[in-house]
């Protein structure tokens, strides 16, 4: 009698607890883009975010959240527009990440796990016509090269996670894009081979979800009404 009691309880206890850990997760969406003066430097060595330090300390840069950015965590937080955050340059050595630290907002901490990959045309545009295909520099490098009317957008994909320190970390997704005007994918891809560097300003994109499975509406009630049963099951046997 009194052991089945006790048992609903601890399954219904250990429910809820779940339940509230999951909804604490970090979880939303995030767009930036460079605080005021500032931008982001591309070479094939390094990738320098402005304002900041010089790349070589290694420098940090400064982001700002946008319009966009939706994001919550542990118990009611939000991360919302119009905030600054700290991002860590990066070398390629050949390989930067993993980079701990790599964003950082107040409450939230970003590492970077992987960049790219590219694609694997390295015949880049020698016009700038939006119907051309994109390429990459040097066919082996994670910035992707794409012509528009105006200039060219250099993207480079970002994937991580990120942790406010209490929930399981989550994972994001996304991109920074930087455009360049007035300058075809050609022009861009032989400045870097040559060891130079283009400069300009930058945003990003990311979507964060949880590693786990958040329980649905109909799920958590089903689990409660089943808790409940349960325990009108063990109460009245102990009426018998």
């Amino acid at each position: 009698m009194n052991s089945n009691r006790k048992w609903a309880a601890a399954c219904g206890l250990a429910f809820l607890f779940l339940v509230t850990d999951a909804s604490g997760a970090v979880i939303g969406h995030l767009d930036i883009a460079n605080c005021t003066g500032g931008g982001v430097t591309v070479s094939g060595s390094f990738i320098d975010f402005l304002p900041g330090n010089s790349v070589e300390s290694p420098g940090t840069g400064c982001v700002q959240t946008g319009s966009g950015t939706n994001v919550s965590f542990g118990a009611g937080s939000t991360l919302g527009p119009g905030i600054q955050g700290a991002i860590l340059d990066l070398v390629f050595n050949p390989a930067n990440p993993p980079v701990p630290g790599f964003m950082t907002f107040t409450g939230l901490d970003f590492t970077l796990t992987s960049i790219g990959p590219g694609v694997t045309n390295a015949v880049c545009a020698a016009v700038l016509d939006p119907n051309l295909p994109s390429c990459s520099v040097g066919g082996n490098t994670p910035f992707i090269l794409t012509p528009n009317s105006t200039g060219t957008s250099i993207t480079l994909s970002a994937i991580g996670t990120v942790s406010d320190g209490s929930s399981p970390p989550s994972n994001f997704i996304g991109a920074f894009t930087t455009q360049i005007a007035g300058q075809t994918p050609l022009s861009i891809n032989n400045t870097i081979l040559a060891g130079g560097s283009v400069t300009s300003t930058n945003s990003g994109d990311f979507e964060i979800t949880t590693t786990g499975v958040i329980p649905e509406p109909s799920t958590i009630s089903m689990a409660v009404l089943g808790g409940l049963l349960v325990a009108f099951a063990a109460r009245r046997k102990s009426r018998v």
